[in-house]
């Protein structure tokens, strides 16, 4: 079984090196860090966007509960935070460790969304 501290160490690996000072830059657009990676620079995760192998990364998630989160979602998208209270093996412990680590952008269609009808 994959630690959170071993998967961030993986994902660290993957992300490309600094330039060296003069290199010319790579073509292209620079594409913005996501998942566990963007958790590595401060930037939560979407509950309701994250793959469930980013989920695994958050204090108190391993894979089942990753996957527990994912088929919750997928039932019904989350529209604030403490609906992940909802998913099986998610208690009020669990959410209090993830709250400086997530956020939920509720999709159209929920009660006080923009986009809700």
């Amino acid at each position: 079984m994959r630690s959170a501290a071993d998967l961030l160490v993986a994902v660290a690996l993957l992300l490309p090196a600094a330039p060296l000072p003069g290199a010319p830059s790579p073509p292209g657009p620079v594409l913005p860090l996501t998942g566990a990676a963007g958790l590595l620079f401060g930037r939560p995760l979407d509950l309701n966007r994250a793959l469930p192998e980013d989920l695994e990364v958050l204090p108190g998630i391993g894979a089942v509960r990753a996957q527990a989160l994912a088929a919750a979602r997928a039932r019904a998208p989350f529209c604030q935070l403490r609906d992940v209270l909802r998913t099986r093996g998610i208690g009020a412990g669990t959410l209090h460790k993830l709250r400086p680590f997530v956020v939920v952008r509720p999709p159209p269609g929920c009660p006080g969304s923009r986009t809700a009808h």
